[in-house]
């Protein structure tokens, strides 16, 4: 198996690449962290409601 070249950092268009691999993986996770979030409100304000 051959190893794969080291990035060139210093190249724009490489640093433009991986910041927008870096910002698409950051606004997934926020995604997720939202939904969950929103997944716990929900669940807590229909256990007050309907039990409480």
């Amino acid at each position: 198996m051959t190893e794969r070249p080291a990035p060139d950092f210093n190249d724009p268009q490489v640093l433009a690449q991986l910041r927008a691999r870096q910002r698409s993986r950051a606004l997934f996770m926020a995604g997720i962290l939202i939904a969950l979030c929103v997944l716990f409100y929900v669940i807590t304000i229909v256990k007050i409601g309907v039990w409480g």
